[in-house]
């Protein structure tokens, strides 16, 4: 009996928290080796429409633009500019731990404006909020931000152009 509750024990531990962590970072790892780049921290990458079964982590629909960055909180926190497209694409900006518990979505139906500024803290981090800044604390040092917009239509050259002009803001 003791056996079995350690074995227990030791696998929940196993698949509750390591296996978690281990799969983000092994994603991570191979969408940044993909793009034939380092895993920048603290820094938002730029994607591009993708095509269907060329996801590496299943994502949404192939009608989507989206900007990630890997953050880590460690040292200070991390400010994150959000400017929601001028045309009616649905935007969002997601806050995920580093073990993928999604703990915070803004999206253009929520934002109180069109460009707003997002702080990330760290837990027990004391920060002073300037103007209308949102302040979210971080339940982990580590984690994704990712900015995902739909186009409305893959083939208007305008429209992907003006988007990336967004991705870049």
């Amino acid at each position: 009996i003791i056996l079995t509750t350690a074995l227990t024990v030791l696998f929940s531990l196993i698949g509750l928290w390591y296996l978690p962590h281990f799969l983000t970072a092994r994603a991570v790892k191979r969408i940044y080796e993909r793009r034939k780049t380092g895993v920048p921290i603290n820094q938002m990458t730029y994607g591009v429409l993708r095509n269907a079964g060329t996801d590496i982590v299943v994502r949404d629909n192939p009608d989507t633009v989206t900007s990630l960055a890997v953050y880590d909180l460690s040292d200070r926190p991390l400010r994150v500019k959000c400017v929601i497209p001028p045309r009616d694409n649905y935007w969002s900006v997601s806050f995920f731990d580093w073990n993928t518990d999604n703990y915070r979505v803004i999206n253009d139906r929520v934002a109180q404006s069109k460009e707003f500024d997002v702080v990330l803290i760290k837990p027990g981090t004391q920060y002073q909020k300037r103007g209308d800044e949102e302040v979210i604390v971080a339940p982990s040092t580590r984690g994704i931000v990712l900015i995902r917009m739909i186009v409305a239509d893959r083939q208007d050259k305008d429209e992907l152009a003006r988007l990336r002009e967004v991705q870049k803001q």
